[in-house]
């Protein structure tokens, strides 16, 4: 992965789930992710398939860390900056 383009990953669950629970997220925090697609990775963990929605390429790690730190001050704290 790259780290100069950078994402933030929102959730990991089922691919459908993943999608619902990003478009539910884009509603309760729109003032920060309204507009902004996810794009949906696949990752195996512990050799379970997970897809992890990830927000951007907003472009840099640090506009994914401030993109994060505007959805934990909005009241998610379940972000994080991700490799895109």
């Amino acid at each position: 992965r790259d780290w100069s383009v950078t994402g933030v990953q929102t959730c990991a669950l089922p691919i459908f789930e993943a999608l619902k629970a990003y478009a539910d997220l884009q509603q309760k925090y729109n003032s920060v992710l309204g507009g902004k697609p996810a794009d949906v990775q696949e990752a195996t963990v512990n050799g379970k398939v997970w897809y992890r929605a990830v927000v951007g390429p907003p472009g840099s790690r640090n506009a994914a860390a401030d993109l994060c730190a505007q959805l934990k001050t909005a009241g998610h704290s379940a972000c994080f900056p991700a490799a895109y």
